[in-house]
């Protein structure tokens, strides 16, 4: 009886904390094979939940060149690409609140120099269009992602004297970095400040954001990742200058690492009282267009679902780096994934990140095994290596629990053991294609730390991650 009173007094709250602790064990290790089957040469990943940061790793390396390597840090920061949007969109926002620009005005309001009409868009342009990519401006203008040329304020006043929309306004949902440039230009005029002192000033000093900002100076390129190509057959990734963003800045342009994104994600969950009123976040963060897929778009945010749940949040993509942020608002946790190739599973990631949150919310119904218990199986924690396929091994509510880490959601198909003895367990629970039901015997050496094990008939053996990479 008193045990089942402790159970029933298991609150939400504490649930949503045993299964992000569980989250985290798994993701950890996850998160790391994750990175070598894909071969990125480096990633960072992070977590906020309500206002306190409970996860930052770094994985592989900032610099993977020979001699030059250098290993992930904390401090290691990342083009964040169209992160960057989310700033903006934020600033704007800052300046309807203080009276300064309205999202249903005109941009010519703000920015003579926009062509009030063009053949393909007889109607002009207003600031929420352009938030929403529903402007239908075209999306960049130039080929700078492959010359590393970025256009400046000058080239893009030349464009907009030619007209810069390919659609009407609402026709359709067209994705714009011009868009967004424009958008820059918006917050310089309606503040009187250049737009990247207004965004340092508004947002990165008030939240101390320390590693993140768009100067390229000698100390930022010290701590910034070296950005790699795709992998290709054949051949080695190779590596990536990095250009100065210009007017593309608002839409492309900030520097940053996954620390300062989740202090960053944190002011935006309603409640906060940082950054926006909650009205305003409110505004941004719902859907103002179902985009051409299945997801849809609110003023600077992407909006879909996992698992039925609502996330908030940006991908980036930039020559060298693919990064994204994903925010569960009504739980206030937030996710950042960089990394520093341009084909890195950065929303995979992140979004996997999601799902094993929810399955651990699943199997966190139990009443809480003793202390003991969990230090018991945490020895035999890690990952093995088979003929097969590989195998990680963790603790999650209360059980020792083995994965695929090749898997993009791990948990889903994971096996549950059960003591049955030392160094013995059964697989409970599990795939029936696989060996539920079956034995699982470890090698423990005069230490009690396993060498290896045998699962079912299938030997592996036990590696250290860093010997992996």
């Amino acid at each position: 009886m008193p045990s089942f009173h402790r159970a029933s007094q298991v609150t939400a709250s504490d649930r949503l904390d045993r299964a992000l602790r569980d989250a985290l064990r798994v993701v950890d290790g996850w998160l790391d094979y994750q990175r070598q089957f894909h071969r990125v040469p480096g990633l960072s990943a992070a977590m906020v939940h309500g206002d306190r940061v409970i996860f930052e790793r770094g994985y592989g390396h900032a610099i993977a060149d020979g001699r030059r390597k250098r290993r992930v840090a904390a401090a290691t920061r990342y083009r964040i690409a169209s992160i960057s949007k989310v700033f903006t969109a934020t600033a704007v926002m800052q300046l309807v609140e203080r009276g300064l620009v309205r999202l249903d005005e005109y941009a010519r309001h703000y920015l003579p120099w926009i062509q009030p009409r063009t053949s393909a868009a007889p109607e002009p342009i207003t600031i929420r269009q352009l938030l929403s990519h529903t402007a239908g401006v075209e999306r960049d203008g130039s080929d700078h992602w492959a010359s590393d040329r970025f256009p400046t304020i000058e080239d893009l006043k030349v464009r907009a004297r030619n007209g810069l929309a390919v659609f009407a306004p609402l026709e359709r949902w067209k994705y714009s970095n011009i868009g967004y440039a424009i958008l820059g230009q918006v917050v310089a005029a309606a503040s009187g400040q250049p737009y990247e002192d207004c965004v340092r000033t508004a947002i990165i000093d008030p939240l101390q954001l320390r590693h993140t900002g768009f100067a390229l100076t000698r100390d930022v390129l010290g701590a910034l990742a070296v950005g790699y190509g795709r992998e290709s057959p054949g051949r080695a990734r190779p590596s990536f200058r990095h250009p100065d963003t210009n007017v593309l800045r608002a839409a492309a342009g900030l520097v940053s690492n996954a620390g300062d994104l989740c202090a960053f994600m944190a002011a935006q969950f309603p409640g906060s009282g940082r950054l926006l009123t909650d009205l305003s976040k409110r505004e941004m963060q719902r859907a103002q267009w179902s985009r051409n897929d299945d997801g849809q778009y609110g003023l600077g945010y992407n909006l879909w679902r996992v698992d039925g749940r609502e996330i908030v949040g940006h991908g980036g993509g930039f020559p060298g780096f693919a990064t994204a942020i994903g925010m569960d608002t009504e739980r206030r946790i937030g996710v950042a994934v960089l990394t520093n190739a341009i084909d890195g599973p950065a929303v995979p990631l992140m979004t996997g990140v999601f799902k094993t949150i929810h399955d651990c919310l699943a199997r966190n119904g139990s009443p809480l095994p003793s202390s003991r218990v969990g230090v018991t199986l945490r020895r035999f924690e890690g990952r093995y290596l088979g003929r097969w396929g590989d195998l990680e091994l963790v603790t999650v509510g209360g059980r020792l629990v083995g994965y695929d880490p090749r898997a993009d959601r791990p948990l889903q198909l994971a096996s549950e053991l059960e003591a049955r003895g030392p160094g013995r367990f059964q697989i409970v629970r599990g795939p029936g294609g696989g060996h539920v039901g079956e034995m699982v015997t470890f090698d423990v050496n005069t230490r009690g730390v396993p060498a290896g094990l045998r699962w079912g008939p299938n030997p592996m053996r036990r590696v250290n991650r860093s010997s992996t990479d």
